[in-house]
């Protein structure tokens, strides 16, 4: 029972890390309640404000002045600071790098293609943007700029567990469930999700199950991010029933090889995060969660039994 007592708090689940927030000063009833709130009116502002402010800032030329790195990397360390509120620093970072990887992938599928874009930009609960500088020329290449992401992610959320499984860290296990769930989520085939890129050369009708799947997924989380993504992809969604242009059915003319490939591709990797998914939590997180609780319920009652001596 002594060793508990030093166990690190990034060892520990992120939901049982203390964050020596003001918010651990209230009752904890009030406490969701008030979170929730803050969550929906920080959310309903936060796209607003954001849009207002890039156009301020594209209006006064300040992109130009200061390096896109710097951008990049100030973004990173905002979200960071916001993520660690909720999940403890070391998490926050470890979050952040995987992401990271996962845009590095886009990066590179886009310079391949000789597509221009933005470096990512980092936004707390709704993850990283990047500027679409021109169109892709076909959805082929759309296609492959959307697997590039969840795959380079992958591997990154892979390596993770790796070390997780030589080291035996639950902190690593953590990275890699947090790393696969990432992946997985963006490969929900609907608008601007990296699976809406994808099923563009399968078939846009794709968007539709897409919908409804992040509709079930908005019913079952309550999040007012999941929520403005609907209102914000329905468009997206409805345009499916306008009548298509020549020059739209051109850029969506891929060989049957190339979808089978593809499509091929998108499965096999839903399956492997899907399974990877269920295989960390049952061997590692839900086994440390369960000892968690039974070592804090010895703790209780071996404080009780000194008490009453």
């Amino acid at each position: 029972m002594s060793s508990s007592r030093h166990l690190l708090q990034s060892e520990l689940p992120f939901r049982t890390r203390s964050s020596d927030s003001i918010w651990e000063r209230i009752p904890k009833p009030r406490r969701s309640r008030l979170q929730r709130i803050t969550d929906w009116l920080s959310t309903a502002f936060l796209l607003p404000f954001l849009k207002g402010l890039l156009a301020v800032i594209e209006a006064s030329r300040v992109l130009s002045v200061i390096p896109s790195p710097v951008w990049m990397i100030g973004s990173m360390l905002v979200s960071i600071a916001v993520y660690s509120s909720r999940m403890g620093w070391s998490l926050a970072w470890g979050f952040i790098t995987l992401l990271m990887i996962h845009e590095c992938g886009h990066l590179l599928a886009a310079r391949y293609y000789g597509a221009r874009m933005s470096v990512p930009i980092f936004i707390p609960f709704i993850g990283a943007l990047i500027n679409m500088k021109e169109p892709m020329r076909n959805a082929w290449h759309e296609a492959v700029f959307g697997m590039a992401g969840p795959v380079l992610g992958s591997l990154g959320a892979c390596i993770c567990w790796v070390i997780a499984g030589a080291a035996g860290s639950f902190y690593f296990s953590e990275l890699a469930i947090i790393g696969f769930f990432l992946n997985l989520f963006n490969l929900i085939p609907l608008g601007f999700l990296d699976g809406g890129h994808i099923a563009v050369v399968l078939t846009r009708w794709l968007w539709i199950p897409g919908y409804l799947m992040m509709a079930a997924f908005a019913w079952f989380v309550h999040s007012p991010v999941v929520l403005i993504l609907l209102a914000v992809m329905l468009p997206m969604v409805l345009s499916l029933f306008k009548k298509r242009t020549r020059k739209q059915r051109d850029y969506d003319t891929v060989s049957l090889g190339k979808r089978l490939s593809m499509g091929a591709l998108y499965i096999g990797l839903v399956v492997f995060l899907a399974g990877s998914i269920s295989w960390i939590f049952i061997k590692n997180i839900h086994p440390a969660l369960k000892s968690r609780k039974l070592l804090i319920v010895h703790s209780h009652s071996s404080l009780s039994s000194a008490e009453k001596k």
